[in-house]
Formats: structure tokens, sequence, C-alpha cells
């Protein structure tokens, strides 16, 4: 019998361009790297814990924590890292670890600022990405909705005033999912609790990713949820139209976290795109 995949079974550490990185690991075969996202209380396996074991069946599948994020370091100004912008400072780091882990290449599902962090892959190491996969990505430019969105604003005004509070985790949370009753008390404690523990501060400034997207030569999925209160859908139709080698689909009734909202069409989305 098979025995369940847990964050304590699949936890390990590796040092990649100087960062020590937390990741989990499952699963044989090709490379599948997935980087979550960036807003408070965010971390690899909270972002795609509940898909490891769909992509555990047919990739080596590998969650990392950003750096500053979970249990991966945030490097010091010594280490330093943003040469040339956040989202390079991460590419580089994610090629590096992908090297680390002794593949040449890997297939990379990057999550809201996980996703630009895949794009900057693609774009500056473009031989370590074989297929892309952006999910509700940052890195885009939005054609219709308001900038600052509303879940933007709750980000950014997270850690401000008397800083983080459950009321304020539950106030993103209802922002950043469509089915309101996947707030759970289970939910919320959790993402309160790692907002706790891991408060990363900003690495670098983001770069405008979105000028250079109609470079990214790896075939790209682009997934989405309309009802995304975050990152809004005219993101995903940007990325259609400058993206060369691209599909696009999304979900209605869905908000930013497809992963954990959608996880069984997500999945089969995924595996049907990939190789």
């Amino acid at each position: 019998m098979t025995e369940p995949l847990t964050p304590e079974s699949t936890s390990r550490h590796v040092v990649a361009d100087g960062v020590r990185l937390h990741l989990h690991e499952a699963g044989a075969g090709p490379l599948l790297l997935l980087i979550h996202g960036g807003a408070p209380g965010a971390y690899g396996w909270g972002n795609f814990g509940q898909n490891m074991a769909a992509f555990a069946k047919r990739f080596r599948t590998v969650i990392v924590d950003l750096p500053g994020y979970g249990q991966s370091e945030l490097p010091s100004q010594e280490l330093d890292g943003p040469e040339g912008g956040r989202y390079a400072f991460y590419a580089r780091v994610f090629a590096a670890l992908i090297r680390e882990l002794g593949a040449s290449s890997a297939h990379v599902v990057g999550l809201a600022t996980g996703g630009a962090a895949a794009m900057a892959m693609a774009l500056d190491h473009p031989e370590v990405v074989d297929r892309l996969v952006l999910v509700s990505s940052a890195g885009g430019l939005p054609l219709f909705t308001p900038t600052p969105s509303e879940g933007q604003k709750a980000i950014r005004s997270y850690y401000g005033g008397r800083g983080p509070s459950r009321e304020k985790m539950v106030s993103y949370l209802e922002l950043m999912l469509h089915d309101q009753e996947l707030v759970t008390d289970e939910l919320v404690e959790d993402r309160y609790q790692a907002s706790l523990l891991a408060r990363p501060q900003d690495v670098g400034s983001p770069e405008q990713l979105w000028t250079r997207l109609h470079q990214i030569t790896a075939p790209t999925l682009v997934v989405w949820g309309r009802d995304n209160r975050v990152q809004g859908y005219d993101n995903a139709l940007f990325l259609l139209q400058r993206i060369p080698d691209v599909e696009v689909h999304i979900f209605g009734r869905t908000g930013l976290w497809v992963p954990y909202e959608r996880a069984a069409r997500f999945e089969a989305l995924i595996g049907d795109f990939l190789p």
C-alpha cells in the first residue's frame, strides 16, 4: 500500500545559487517545478500540496518555497541577489535549483508571483524551461480591470496598520476564492500562521516583463479564473495576444487559486498539456 504524501514525508532543503531553498519532492519522470504565489501566508505546500499526489504519478514533482517564504531563507544583502530585479533573481535561483536537482530542464508551473518568476525563467534561462504554465500570473498587463485591484490592495495593506490578523486574512481569502465555502477556519488559521512565520521583504523591484513576452519560446498554457479579483482575467487575454506559442483556459466561477478551487480539472488540464 502506498503511503499518502505529506508535507513531512516530502520535505527537504537544497542550496541553489547560494540560497537555501525548502521544497517538497515526490514521484519520478520528467521534472515538474511548481512555484507558488507571493501573497501573505503563501508557501509551496499551501498553494500546491493538494495537487502533488496527482502530478507525482507521472512527474518528478517539486514544489518550492520562494525565497523568504515558507522555510526558504530570505537572502541577505551579502548574498544579494536581485541583480536585474526581483523576477530575474527568482529566475536565476530556480534555474540553479533545476541543475542542483540533477536535471537540465523542467516543465515549470507558476501561480501569481510564481508565474512572473516562471516567465522570467523562460525569458532569461530558456534552456531550462521545457513547457510553461502560467496560473493567475503576475507579469502581464490588465486591459480593462482597475489597478491596483481589490486583492492587490488587501495584499499591500496586510502587514500595515496594526499588522497581520485573522480578520485581514479572512478578507483576503474571500477576495482570492470565488467559492466562499472554501474559506474555512482551518484554511484561515494555516495561512495566518504562515504569514507570521515568514514575513518576506520585497527582493528588488518587479520588472516590466510584459514588454518581453513576445520573446518566450516555450509552449505556454495560461490558466485563469474569470472571477479572479486579484489579477483580472483580462491579463490572460493580454498574454494570449503577446506570447507566440500559447493557449488559454479560463474557468468560470473561479478566483485566483485555480489549483485549489478546480483541483481535478486543473490537474487534468496540465496533464493533457505536458508531454
